[in-house]
């Protein structure tokens, strides 16, 4: 089965155009041209082993803060992207819980097709509540 291709402004190369990557490279847009997420702060696919050599996971889309010192495990935005008819937003959050055992970020997107949804941590019980939408980047 062939893909047509898709560009990936972020690892800059051509990338098969599955379902999910479709999703993906719409939620690359979205963060750069609505939230204003500068592009190098973006990593696409992002290995958690960078953080925990233990595991041989993969982010979809991670976004960087580098606001007071926050290292690689206290990123801005964690993105999971799943194709449409794929998963269910039950299975969606049992895999985002296993990659906040190694990273703490300030805000959670998960986008299941078209449908998403957006968590902001609340710094005083230390538990994602959701929100309606992203607030603009600030670094």
């Amino acid at each position: 089965m062939t893909h047509d291709m898709l560009y990936d402004p972020i690892r800059q190369k051509d990338v098969p155009a599955t379902p999910e990557e479709h999703v993906r490279q719409a939620t690359i847009k979205f963060l750069m041209d609505e939230i204003k997420v500068p592009q190098n702060l973006i990593a696409v696919e992002f290995a958690l082993s960078t953080v925990e050599p233990s595991t041989d996971d993969r982010v979809d889309i991670l976004v960087q803060s580098f606001k007071d010192n926050a290292d690689l495990r206290h990123p801005w935005l964690l993105v999971e992207c799943k194709a449409p008819g794929e998963y269910t937003w039950q299975a969606l959050q049992v895999q985002l819980n296993k990659y906040l055992q190694v990273l703490t970020p300030k805000y959670v997107m998960l986008s299941l097709g078209d449908a998403v949804r957006y968590f902001a941590l609340d710094a005083t019980t230390k538990r994602f509540k959701k929100i309606d939408k992203l607030p603009a980047f600030s670094a």
